[in-house]
């Protein structure tokens, strides 16, 4: 399995406009506007054929509801996982793993501190595959707080209008740990 882009400077290569327009821009798209908001696009390839996408970026309104030195940090050090999608064919490959794995060690070298993916609650394959990537689970509802330099926040899964989602939080170099209110990440002394 190879992964179609997150280096800049590749060429076009085989396989369609998708795969085209992550070559040619390294998979990383700048929206305008919004200084520090991001989103990066990833593709598995099965051979010349593209048969996985993750689409991860900055939580563009969560970001937006915070000031100064706080909208700053999270823009930097915090990503939404928006879609993780394997054609039928390949899926139990290791192609939605791969493409995971090397999101979150790319966008890490960028900054990334905090990775979140908004899970239908109802989900339990796509909840335990989470789980099973050291993903942390909050209960339906459940927000996590966040501890940024200017003090603390806490992100939710948002409103639940047709579904009821929850969080899974991953945070390299943080434990993430179970409060009275949801998930809480905690700086891991022993990294």
């Amino acid at each position: 399995m190879a992964i179609a882009a997150g280096v800049a400077g590749q060429g076009p290569a085989e396989g369609g406009a998708l795969q085209t327009a992550l070559d040619r821009s390294g998979g990383r798209i700048e929206f305008p506007g919004l200084p520090g908001c991001v989103g990066w696009c990833f593709g598995a390839l099965a051979g010349d054929r593209l048969v996985g996408v993750l689409y991860a970026c900055t939580p563009v309104d969560f970001v937006l509801s915070h000031h100064g030195e706080q909208r700053t940090w999270l823009a930097r050090s915090l990503v939404e996982i928006e879609i993780l999608a394997v054609e039928a064919g390949f899926r139990g490959s290791g192609a939605g793993t791969a493409l995971l794995d090397y999101a979150e060690r790319y966008l890490g070298e960028q900054g990334v501190r905090v990775f979140v993916a908004k899970v239908d609650a109802g989900d339990m394959p796509v909840l335990r595959w989470y789980r099973h990537r050291g993903y942390r689970l909050a209960g339906t509802g459940e927000s996590c707080t966040l501890d940024t330099p200017s003090g603390a926040t806490s992100l939710n899964a948002g409103p639940a209008r047709e579904r009821q989602w929850r969080l899974a939080i991953k945070a390299p170099g943080h434990a993430v740990a179970r409060s009275l209110r949801g998930l809480r990440l905690i700086p891991d002394t022993s990294i």
